[in-house]
């Protein structure tokens, strides 16, 4: 986890923070750029961490082997903090979802507790 939200919050800091008078083109690029680096990251802190020695002695016999077995398999937390550690890349989706709706379906799409939000 710990390395997750370092390298969440590193890239998200990488990337232009959130505006909203950022072109449509360039908010796709962005959040792609951004959503392909993510899965580099994730992959290259999987092979780093698995390289970490098991710090929790684990007794023989119970059938446990750390890093191999799939009690390890933590990718919905990684997940999960990698998002939380990137409020900008949250906030690009959300006007990206809220510009591409209003193009498709030309009506407001409600969010923020059903207040209208402006789609330039």
């Amino acid at each position: 986890m710990v390395f997750a939200f370092l390298g969440g919050a590193g890239l998200d800091f990488l990337f232009p923070p959130f505006s909203e008078s950022v072109g449509e083109s360039r908010l796709v690029w962005e959040v792609t750029g951004q959503c392909m680096l993510l899965v580099l990251l994730a992959y290259f802190i999987r092979q780093v961490v698995t390289t970490i020695p098991f710090l929790i002695p684990i007794p023989r016999g119970i059938g446990f082997k750390p890093y191999l077995s799939d009690e390890f398999s933590g990718e919905m937390m990684m997940g999960l903090v990698f998002l939380g550690s990137q409020l900008h890349l949250i906030q690009k989706i959300d006007l990206l979802s809220t510009r591409l709706h209003h193009r498709f379906f030309e009506d407001e799409k409600y969010i923020n507790g059903g207040k209208k939000k402006d789609v330039k």
